[in-house]
């Protein structure tokens, strides 16, 4: 592990520790959504300016661009009172665009075997289980909309598992990457609960939040790592 890993490890794992804790605290507080969203844009601005070897690492650290967007929209624009309007539809196309130059960078030696399927099973059933539970939900635009997402988050994971069969990452590389992919394969099933479902949408639900963010952060650290590895 390089130094610059090992300083990524050290300053979010302990952040992400004490966001919980200050959630639980002080749940919903807009202090601890501005240190969140801070601590996601300084992890973006760590990526762009670390030297990337690989074209790979490249496309990945593009992903936080549209990350820190995406956060804008989805969480920290409900903590600014003059803003009276719903910009969710703007999170949820920043984290897709996300999710396309994840794709796009997990993709090499692309070939669909038998373990490629097998780690489809889990990532498919449990998007369509979560799909089903929700439709009653979802009005409007937002039926086929979490339909494509859900169909991109889930095909991102899958791709991201599949890594550790192909060949092209290295063996640790591959396992971050596939970490990563599932961590935030978590954290959007939470976030799709935290919007569309009537109970957890209508409260603040503390443990729901715990989850998200314990999955959220080390999701996008770990990501921050493999853009931080010297080789592949």
């Amino acid at each position: 592990m390089s130094n610059s890993q090992r300083i990524l490890l050290s300053i979010y794992i302990p952040f992400t520790i004490l966001i919980l804790l200050f959630d639980r605290a002080f749940p919903n507080s807009e202090i601890v959504q501005y240190t969140r969203y801070v601590l996601m844009v300084s992890l973006a601005l760590s990526t762009a300016v670390v030297k990337k070897r690989k074209p790979e690492q490249k496309i990945m650290s593009l992903s936080f661009l549209f990350l820190v967007i995406a956060d804008f929209f989805l969480v920290f624009s409900t903590t600014i009172d003059s803003l009276n309007m719903d910009l969710s539809m703007f999170g949820i196309l920043g984290f897709m665009l996300a999710y396309v130059c994840l794709i796009l960078a997990y993709q090499r030696n692309f070939k669909l075997g038998k373990e490629e399927l097998l780690a489809a099973v889990p990532v498919v059933g449990i998007f369509s289980a979560v799909y089903l539970d929700l439709f009653p939900h979802l009005e409007g635009i937002m039926a086929p909309m979490a339909l494509v997402f859900g169909s991109m988050l889930s095909y991102m994971t899958w791709t991201a598992i599949c890594t550790v069969f192909r060949g092209y990452f290295s063996q640790k590389t591959s396992y971050l990457i596939a970490i990563s992919g599932i961590l935030m394969y978590i954290c959007d099933i939470g976030v799709a609960y935290s919007l569309f479902h009537p109970y957890y949408s209508s409260v603040y639900v503390t443990w729901l939040k715990n989850i998200v963010w314990a999955a959220y952060i080390p999701g996008w650290t770990l990501l921050a790592l493999v853009i931080n590895e010297d080789s592949k």
